[in-house]
């Protein structure tokens, strides 16, 4: 069988993949999410879950059985979990903070890796993980799993053709109220835990909106605030709305509320020379038969639910695990996705210092 290329950041490769071997999966977590993609990866044909970590070992054991993974194995410890040779993939699935040092010790280890959003609350911390992983030479996926729901890949692809112009203005939103009702919220609500509205929810939105204008953020200015009473607690404000500029002079406008009354929602307007996308909807002056001014409506599948698993991680890991027989760099490789991390940080100076902050190119 073919063995897997070297990869194209330059890295040096720890070991080689066999084209069709069974890939061993290693999760990192006991929580709703883990379970999530514990299932997703049980439907990747060449992929077999065979390790849970937890500072539990007896969570371990429970997520194992649960899941009904008869050959797996519960570890307490991270060291003797990572040393594990049959362990070709570590899923991250832990509280924000310990992201990036499961992520460098997990790089360190040789093993290509899947990490839950936010990938780290600090830039240090993301540069440190940065440079782990390239020097490493390990694959690596960050979840913004709604790069692969209907609605993006539609609209990705309306764009490729080219059929709105070039985009001069784009909007997106994540509007998820979550509070006691949600499994989350306890450590969600602290600043340590959760960071702020963007780095804990909102940066769905933020990726989804960078994904579809496809270049760099030069530029942001932000504002923020909690609702009379503060009636959830949060100890940030859930609330952000910031205005964006593009290497293009395209401009932006990314928002999320977190303690909203309302369902789930996110919304997305893109406009363009010769067109607008609104959500499902699309209106082009070269759309054949469609008058100035109407809407198309092209039926797909939206991101209405903020439960994990409604969310299209199968669609991410699959890819993943492509990426990883071929060599293909991951589109939503923590590379990629540094400059989404980048962004947020941005936007929180800007919300510190109350003026508009410019991205180092």
């Amino acid at each position: 069988m073919g063995k897997r290329r070297a990869l194209p950041n330059g890295g040096k490769a720890p070991k080689e993949i066999e084209m069709g071997k069974t890939l061993g999966v290693g999760v990192i977590g006991t929580g709703w999410v883990a379970g999530a993609h514990i299932e997703n990866f049980k439907q990747i044909q060449d992929c077999e879950v065979r390790a849970v970590l937890s500072r539990s070992k007896e969570r371990a054991r429970a997520k194992i059985q649960e899941h009904g993974l008869k050959e797996a194995k519960a570890f307490q410890n991270q060291e003797a979990f990572l040393a594990q040779s049959e362990l070709d993939i570590v899923v991250i699935c832990t509280p924000h903070p310990m992201h990036p040092q499961e992520t460098i010790a997990a790089a360190k280890a040789g093993k290509h890796i899947v990490i839950e959003k936010p990938v780290a609350l600090d830039r240090e911390s993301l540069e440190e993980m940065c440079k782990a992983v390239e020097e490493a030479g390990v694959q690596t996926s960050v979840c913004f799993e709604l790069r692969w729901i209907g609605l993006f890949k539609n609209i990705k692809a309306l764009l490729a053709q080219g059929l709105i112009g070039e985009v001069f203005y784009g909007e997106t939103s994540y509007f998820h109220g979550i509070g006691p009702w949600y499994p989350q919220y306890p450590w969600n609500r602290t600043k340590e835990m959760g960071g702020d509205a963007f780095l804990t929810a909102g940066c769905h939105a933020l990726d989804g909106l960078l994904w579809f204008m496809d270049q760099k953020v030069v530029r942001v200015m932000a504002m923020s605030n909690t609702s009379p009473n503060n009636p959830l607690d949060y100890e940030y404000d859930p609330n952000i709305a910031a205005l964006l500029e593009f290497e293009s002079g395209a401009i932006g406008k990314v928002s999320t509320s977190i303690e909203c009354r309302q369902p789930y929602t996110f919304p997305v307007l893109l406009q363009g020379e010769r067109g607008s996308i609104l959500g499902d909807k699309v209106s082009s002056l070269d759309w054949p038969g469609l008058e100035p001014g109407e809407w198309a409506t092209i039926p797909t599948a939206m991101p209405d639910s903020g439960d994990v698993s409604d969310h299209p991680y199968l669609g991410q890991l699959q890819y993943f695990v492509d990426c990883i027989h071929s060599g293909e760099r991951p589109h939503n490789d923590l590379k990629a996705c540094a400059h989404v991390h980048e962004v947020m940080f941005a936007i929180q100076e800007s919300l510190t210092q109350q003026k508009s902050i410019s991205l180092k190119s």
